[in-house]
């Protein structure tokens, strides 16, 4: 006879492990598991992604993200026919800016050159946080988009936060949260992932929203092509490199 202990049992067995206490380590390793597994992202040694941006005021334009390890970024982004490129290779940036006026490659701020690091990070915060000198926290659950979430915050080694917000059923982020520092003042940005799909045995979120503390306006990055480990020469992340995406890309 199926007593009520048993089908007790039976419950508990088939409930998600969102049910249960979690452990930052547990998080982690299922977050990892739900984007592909650790063992294909330690494969991965580049990417490329193209699609539409959000400039402002609903305006989409193309762009293409390269990435590159170790903390390799390209990002190039069409206005109006000119091709604006912002560039970190780890260590140094570079950026073009024809619309505005710059049209030789110039250094990066020190504000962007802290804001380069998110994008040129090719696994997440999350990803071998302990080997790669960061250190996470959990503060507890919290609702996102009527979404129940693990928050957990991520100190980078050079000081930098992020709280990443996991879905408590996927394991998958919904929210990537840090502080945009403008001089001496600092605004936090939220960064939205959504429309997630499997490309090369990984998990990629297809469309990004953004949005800043103290702004109504919402800015959206859509995917439309990723491309995992494609051919980048080091030498496109040079500054002095300035040609267009695809110039020795390996497209």
């Amino acid at each position: 006879m199926f007593r009520p202990a048993m089908a007790a049992s039976a419950l508990a067995l088939c409930l998600p492990a969102s049910g249960l206490a979690q452990t930052v380590d547990e998080l982690v390793a299922r977050n990892v598991a739900a984007r592909g597994g650790a063992q294909a992202w330690r494969a991965v040694s580049s990417l490329r992604l193209t699609g539409q941006i959000d400039v402002g005021r609903g305006k989409l334009v193309p762009y293409v993200l390269e990435q590159k390890k170790p903390g390799k970024m390209r990002l190039e982004i069409d206005v109006a026919g000119q091709t604006a490129i912002q560039c970190y290779d780890g260590r140094e940036g570079w950026k073009v800016a024809p619309y505005r006026g710059v049209k030789t490659p110039q250094p990066l701020s020190r504000e962007e050159l802290r804001e380069a690091a998110g994008p040129a990070d090719l696994y997440g915060p999350l990803f071998d946080y302990a080997s790669r000198g960061h250190t996470v926290e959990l503060q507890g659950r919290e609702m996102v988009e009527g979404r129940d979430t693990y928050k957990l915050k991520v100190t980078l080694p050079a000081g930098a936060v992020r709280w990443v917000y996991l879905d408590a059923a996927s394991a998958l982020e919904v929210k990537v949260e840090a502080v945009r520092r403008q001089g001496t003042r600092g605004r936090r940005v939220q960064t939205y992932y959504h429309d997630w799909r499997p490309v090369e045995g990984l998990l990629i979120p297809h469309r990004y929203e953004t949005r800043a503390e103290g702004s109504k306006e919402s800015h959206r990055l859509t995917v439309e092509t990723a491309r995992v480990n494609p051919a980048l020469d080091d030498s496109r992340f040079a500054m002095k490199v300035a040609a267009p995406a695809g110039a020795g890309s390996g497209r």
